[in-house]
């Protein structure tokens, strides 16, 4: 069966912003990702609980570190409307307890509050880091 519906990819103000924060995070420069966030973001993966402020994202992703590794991602749908950008990928990991390669398909949903991410929710399933 063919894909009748191609990816829609919009580059704007608002993807280009998550796009620059998910470089600055990636490098674990949290110092400089402060700026992409409000104090009291958001963040939320799969059906885990949520966390907040940037110390939350920090912790969640050392959690997650310890458990994978990010090999990267590819782009099947950026776009945004309004105050929300929506991001659709298949993220790449490694597992470190046996180095299994993961395909993850994933979609990030970023609202935002005074130009900075307020809420920054990611649907996946997660629980295959674990395995």
């Amino acid at each position: 069966m063919t894909d009748t519906n191609p990816p829609k990819i919009v580059d704007d103000p608002l993807t280009d912003f998550v796009e620059r924060m998910e470089a600055t995070v990636g490098r674990s420069n949290w110092q400089a990702a402060d700026d992409f966030f409000t104090p009291d973001v958001l963040y939320r993966v799969g059906a885990r609980e949520p966390v907040y402020g940037l110390d939350g994202i920090r912790t969640y992703m050392a959690w997650q570190g310890g458990l994978v590794t990010w090999d990267g991602h590819d782009m099947r749908m950026k776009f945004s409307r309004g105050d929300v950008a929506i991001f659709e990928v298949t993220s790449h990991f490694t597992r470190l307890k046996d180095g299994a390669k993961i395909a993850l398909p994933c979609t990030d949903i970023y609202t935002f509050r005074d130009g900075r991410i307020a809420d920054w929710r990611v649907y996946a399933d997660t629980s295959v880091f674990m395995a």
